[in-house]
């Protein structure tokens, strides 16, 4: 019987169950383990937490949240040692780096799927909040010194990633983007999977193991408000289940995040149901 091994990460950077942080138990409540389980797997849920030396003195939220990367990166990698596979429900974007991390996959690929690129630097940060810097984390240009705390991570090749969405973004952020080796996706072609599939087709090395980052926010704010940083231009839900199933047909994937809902922005509760149904998508392909 196949194993999904879920791991609840219920932070919003160093803070427990606030905003996106609260995203994780609310999916769970309406039933993300029964989603995952309904072609028949077993489903097993481990929730990340930090201990009490991360609301003393001397210790942020940025050493919050590389501890939470580790602990991440240490969940994924104990679920695929058991034969699991690893679905992180995140408050913020940033575990995707620990997803990598903890794969430890040959040839690595991710598609970061997002309304925004999160490829800020501390020098191109306009608001400073660093869940916009987790692809610069991921791919070696932002602080790379405090992933040192990260056992057996390394940086990712930017040409082993597709960022599909990404249309909401600061002024220098685009810049360094289009500076990079990263492919870009905006969400008119995101309309129908096939770019997708064959911008993830043409990374070299071939991927030998995919890595799905699922920002629930790529969805149009019109048709489910996400979280604060919502935005219109993006995907429904059909479109988004779409682009999933054919990564899941087309790839080796080898883990999924979703990522940053902050219940207290969607009080028609829009997303759990988009959510859940993109849950029983991967238990199908599974």
């Amino acid at each position: 019987m196949t194993e999904i091994r879920v791991v609840a990460v219920p932070f919003e950077l160093g803070r427990m169950r606030e905003g996106v942080g609260c995203g994780p138990d609310r999916l769970l409540e309406l039933g993300a383990e029964e989603a995952l389980a309904t072609a028949g797997a077993r489903v097993r849920t481990e929730v990340v937490a930090l201990d009490e030396r991360f609301g003393a003195s001397g210790l942020g939220e940025v050493d919050a949240a590389f501890e939470l990367i580790r602990q991440i990166a240490d969940g994924v990698r104990r679920a695929r040692s058991d034969g699991a596979f690893p679905v992180v429900l995140g408050g913020s974007c940033f575990s995707g780096v620990g997803v990598v991390a903890g794969l430890e996959e040959t040839a690595p690929g991710v598609a970061w799927i997002d309304a925004h690129t999160d490829f800020n630097d501390p020098e191109t940060a306009i608001s400073g909040y660093f869940d916009g810097m987790g692809l610069a984390v991921l791919t070696g240009s932002a602080w790379q010194g405090m992933l040192a705390g990260v056992p057996r991570t390394r940086p990712l090749p930017e040409a082993a990633v597709v960022l599909a969405g990404g249309h909401d973004t600061d002024p220098p952020e685009e810049i360094r983007l289009r500076a990079s080796q990263i492919a870009h996706l905006t969400p008119d072609r995101l309309r129908t999977p096939e770019a997708l599939v064959a911008a993830l087709r043409a990374v070299e090395p071939a991927v030998t193991g995919l890595y799905v980052h699922l920002d629930l926010d790529i969805l149009d704010v019109a048709v489910a408000p996400v979280n604060v940083y919502s935005a219109p231009g993006g995907l429904d839900g059909d479109e988004l289940d779409a682009l999933l199933a054919a990564l899941l047909r087309s790839f080796p994937v080898r883990a999924l995040s979703l990522t940053c809902y902050d219940p207290a922005c969607d009080p028609e509760a829009r997303v759990p149901p988009i959510a859940l149904r993109l849950l029983r998508t991967l238990a199908a392909s599974l």
